[in-house]
């Protein structure tokens, strides 16, 4: 089982874009009838499994494309760092102005990214190079292309054509209704998207005084009736 405490911020981010597409996809499929609509999320789901499960048989080395990408930069920033070893485990690491502590036993730094991302960063793999050790060795489970098919593996089963299906009489005859919802008080909301900052500047109405005719001003404001005052 494969568990992971922390989360990066390009994670999270991944997960909110995948969550708005599958959002926008479902919003399709709620105006159809309810058997129509669970063929559409089936096909969804299956679709969504079958693409990550060709990437994960594409895929040939040890992660998943995604981040032994990430690892590929972090390698190339590490070229121009100097370490310095204080014990097999313990290394300084010297980036310019900076320095930086990378302990390969406990996989932490002091940037703070190798324990936070659970994936060497460049200080860690400026150590790992310097100890001739595999990188991938010190990367979690969770990136790895084999958890990656395992996740994917379970197939979604296709469903018979409707004509074959076997339904019991007392489920054919029964009248499913829509739910009873009461109204919600007040005007009800709009779908339509919020419209940019310099949209529809020419269809705002103007406010016109009715007594002094000039546009621009309310009863409040008008500077006739405060220069009368």
């Amino acid at each position: 089982m494969v568990t992971r405490t922390f989360t990066s911020k390009k994670d999270l981010d991944t997960n909110k874009q995948h969550c708005r597409v599958t959002k926008q996809r479902y919003l399709v499929g709620r105006r159809l009838p309810v058997v129509p609509l669970l063929e559409f999320v089936r096909r969804t789901i299956e679709a969504w499994n079958e693409k990550h499960n060709e990437e994960g048989r594409n895929t040939t080395t040890t992660l998943t494309s995604k981040y032994n990408e990430m690892l590929e930069d972090n390698r190339n920033l590490s070229h121009r760092m100097l370490v310095r070893a204080s014990t097999i485990h313990l290394h300084t690491i010297t980036d310019g102005a900076k320095r930086f502590k990378v302990c390969l036993n406990t996989r932490m730094c002091s940037c703070g990214r190798f324990q936070h991302d659970e994936i060497p960063c460049s200080h860690a793999l400026a150590a790992i190079r310097h100890r001739n050790k595999h990188r991938d060795d010190y990367c979690s489970a969770y990136y790895s292309n084999k958890n990656y098919q395992d996740t994917y593996a379970i197939p979604i089963e296709p469903l018979p054509c409707e004509s074959t299906w076997d339904v019991p009489s007392h489920v054919l005859e029964e009248v499913v209704l829509p739910l009873i919802t009461r109204k919600q008080p007040g005007r009800p909301p709009k779908n339509d998207r919020k419209k940019g900052f310099t949209e529809g500047e020419g269809k705002k109405r103007k406010v016109t005084y009715s007594e002094c005719g000039i546009v621009g001003h309310n009863k409040k404001t008008c500077p006739k009736k405060t220069h009368d005052n």
